[in-house]
């Protein structure tokens, strides 16, 4: 069975000297161009016809050299997401073979189409093309990265309100659970809970069967996707000062249950774990002034001891908890806050989540077990 599999530009970004491809012919013959170069010796490619000018072929012929040939469908994309593979899969009969052509297709979308049996090649040269007969098996590394997007911009961000619901949703439960039962979880919209999943399973952060249940979140890594992207210090926040200290704070907010808010950060993430005595309480606030007014805090520009600030999520106020008649944010927003912030933060970060490893039936609500309708 002929086999290759080029090594050259394996790990290294790959500079592309062509504009990007935007048409579907374009997408089409930059990845047969690709291909072309990975083929073994004697083998052959030939384009089937298209519906227009701007369209890929219909069909993508391999052809070996004792005259044999492999047809493919030719399933040419712009932006592939990992959830696109078991679309694409879907959409062929039993018999057919699957070629997707794109622009650039990330690693975590490539192990989707490789699971899912389909070939493809992309502009930057990651190639698989497979078949039986004629036997052929052929793959190339191509570029790590889309070369299109520009230094430094991420695939796709966890950033907003749907975002914010969803992560928290998934990191609060455990268990199976299909994308209608996460947004009644979450409360963001469908259309929206689906593109973040989508984001989730192109970035490798949850596993879901083709058109089924998520069936694993790896909520240990989206809860640091997610910090990295959206935390505490993106909120418009003011600085306040409180001069009885934390614990004046604290209990002033025990007497007011009537205002809209939760604590995070280190006093939020005491109520797990002890690691040192907080100096500074950090606080969502729905009024942040009249907050600020009914604990008799002062405004200041420096030096502030307490810090309010707005939440750009309402998703921060959901699955609170109490302590001492004290709202408290839930772990996995504190650990978010944490990890995104400055000083000692980050490591008090780690060591709350060491915490939360170690004890997830204690913060993990379980869902009952999913049965297909």
């Amino acid at each position: 069975m002929p086999g290759q599999e080029n090594t050259e530009f394996a790990g290294r970004e790959q500079k592309v000297p062509f504009p990007k491809p935007e048409r579907d012919i374009d997408l089409y013959r930059r990845s047969i161009a690709t291909l072309q170069a990975a083929l073994p010796h004697g083998w052959t490619l030939t384009s089937g016809k298209s519906r227009s000018l701007p369209d890929a072929p219909e069909r993508l012929l391999v052809g070996a050299p004792n005259g044999e040939v492999a047809s493919f469908s030719v399933i040419p994309a712009r932006g592939v997401l990992a959830g696109d593979a078991a679309r694409f899969a879907d959409s062929l009969s039993d018999s057919d073979r699957g070629f997707v052509c794109a622009r650039y297709l990330s690693e975590p979308v490539r192990r989707q189409l490789d699971a899912r049996g389909l070939s493809y090649a992309d502009a930057t040269g990651n190639t698989s093309l497979s078949a039986d007969r004629p036997a052929i098996w052929v793959r190339d590394r191509g570029a790590d990265a889309d070369p299109w997007r520009g230094p430094g911009r991420p695939a796709a961000q966890l950033t907003g309100d749907p975002a914010a619901r969803v992560v928290r949703a998934l990191a609060d439960h455990s268990g199976q659970l299909t994308v209608p039962q996460l947004v009644r979880l979450s409360g963001a919209s469908t259309g929206a809970t689906y593109r973040v999943v989508e984001t989730l399973e192109e970035r490798d952060l949850l596993e879901r069967l083709p058109r089924g249940p998520v069936t694993r979140v790896r909520w240990q890594h989206m809860l640091r996707a997610w910090s990295s992207d959206a935390s505490f210090k993106d909120s418009p926040t003011v600085g306040y000062f409180a001069p009885e200290g934390v614990a004046s704070v604290l209990a002033g907010l025990a007497k007011h249950a009537d205002q809209l808010y939760a604590v995070t950060g280190s006093v939020a993430a005491a109520a797990f774990v002890d690691y040192a005595p907080a100096h500074q309480v950090q606080i969502y606030a729905d009024h942040g002034e009249a907050l600020a007014k009914a604990l008799h805090l002062r405004p200041v520009d420096e030096g502030a001891n307490v810090l309010i600030a707005t939440p750009r999520s309402a998703a921060v106020f959901e699955r609170t908890l109490f302590r001492e008649n004290v709202r408290l944010v839930a772990p996995t927003q504190a650990f978010a806050d944490l990890l995104a912030g400055t000083g000692r933060h980050p490591q008090e970060a780690e060591h709350l989540l060491s915490w939360l490893a170690d004890h997830e039936s204690e913060w993990r609500t379980p869902l009952a077990p999913h049965t297909p309708s």
